[in-house]
């Protein structure tokens, strides 16, 4: 856990320092678009303290440059939905023409949004959907297929003993559409698997604990491990080689993650999870900065025209409220290509997916990977 700890912190250094705008305030970064045509777009997030954010950070000011846009930001909310509020009304004051935000939870915005509508700024909300109000535009891909999609790798492998849940925050979209589908396909389709439901919120202390302490209560008899988000990887893998339950043992646990990062490449390669889902996080900055563009020069988007990430602009609709969203496509990668079956699908969901192979390099935990010394270089996380 400590190891965890010092991970995380060095995460956050890079993404403060290496990554120049990081953890700049609004105020540092500039205010309103000048005479030479820049559109100013703020960016609010609540995280940067991962590899995914990390790099997202990092892709998001390559495309504000190639787009000549001037951002304010990105600020950070470090999971207060209050700050996040009042950050966003900054940014307004400050002149934003748009705002790129990822909310704490889907209905957490709503100050943010009835301050900006007033002052005719629209909000892009980027990897979470939104519920309690309009936002011009929500680029998220479905975590409902993420959920799914876990489930159709462990039911392939897994009939009988335990499988460990190392579930997100149950209060945001991401984290319940994630639980919610894969425990209802585990259910469904593999019923013989007793499952542990350990609720993290988001927290990777809290998941490392509750990874040691099925281990030391069930053994050889835990079987797979759905960790919804990558950084607790890092602990849980040397953990499972400890005691005896990494890939080349005679009882090796199964590992599926979620991100896509570098680290989760090089794992997949050596085989030590067994896949992960690629949450694109250079698609997440390329078409939140193009929305927030076109909310600033007031496009109008329709259900049905073409998507960047998504074959088509759709409307989705949570907690009764109903926006335009980008549904951007999440690839499901594996160390080879494989089709993966579920005889009883979630949410009307297809029953089969074909997963990406690691060695695709088009991934962008390859390409970022890539450009920062290898994906199992710690450059690269």
């Amino acid at each position: 856990m400590r190891r965890e700890r010092r991970f995380l912190g060095m995460i956050a250094l890079a993404a403060c320092g290496v990554l120049a705008a990081a953890c700049g305030s609004a105020t540092t970064n500039g205010a309103s678009a000048g005479s030479n045509g820049q559109v100013t777009i703020g960016v609010d997030l609540t995280y940067n303290n991962t590899a995914f954010w990390a790099a997202y950070i990092n892709y998001e000011q390559q495309y504000a440059k190639q787009k000549n846009v001037k951002l304010l930001g990105p600020l950070l909310a470090q999971a207060n939905a209050a700050t996040q509020n009042q950050q966003i009304e900054n940014l307004v004051n400050e002149g934003a023409q748009a705002i790129i935000v990822n909310p704490e939870t889907a209905t957490s915005l709503g100050p943010a949004i009835s301050y900006a509508t007033a002052r005719h700024v629209q909000l892009v909300s980027v990897d979470t959907i939104v519920g309690v109000g309009h936002v011009y535009m929500v680029v998220r891909a479905s975590n409902t297929l993420y959920g799914q999609d876990a489930c159709a790798y462990i039911s392939g492998k897994v009939k009988s003993g335990y499988v460990l849940d190392l579930e997100g925050d149950l209060t945001s979209s991401n984290g319940a559409d994630r639980t919610d589908a894969f425990d209802q396909c585990m259910a469904a389709n593999d019923p013989g698997v007793k499952l542990l439901k350990k609720p993290t919120v988001w927290t990777d202390a809290t998941a490392v604990t509750d990874a040691q302490n099925a281990v030391n209560a069930y053994g050889s008899k835990l079987k797979a491990i759905y960790s919804q988000w990558s950084p607790p990887d890092t602990a849980i893998v040397p953990l499972l080689k400890s005691k005896g339950l990494g890939p080349d043992s005679a009882n090796p646990v199964t590992v599926v993650s979620d991100d896509g990062v570098p680290f989760e490449m090089c794992d997949i390669q050596k085989g030590t999870i067994g896949a992960s889902q690629s949450q694109p996080a250079n698609e997440y900055a390329q078409y939140a900065l193009t929305y927030a563009i076109d909310a600033a020069k007031g496009v109008t988007l329709k259900p049905g025209q073409p998507g960047g990430g998504g074959a088509k602009l759709a409307n989705v609709t949570y907690k009764g409220d109903t926006n335009l969203a980008d549904p951007i496509v999440a690839p499901f990668v594996t160390k080879s290509k494989t089709t993966l079956t579920v005889a009883k699908p979630v949410d009307g969901l297809p029953k089969t997916t074909t997963t990406t192979p690691v060695s695709d390099p088009s991934l962008w935990g390859n390409e970022y990977g890539k450009a920062h010394g290898g994906v199992c270089s710690s450059k690269s996380s």
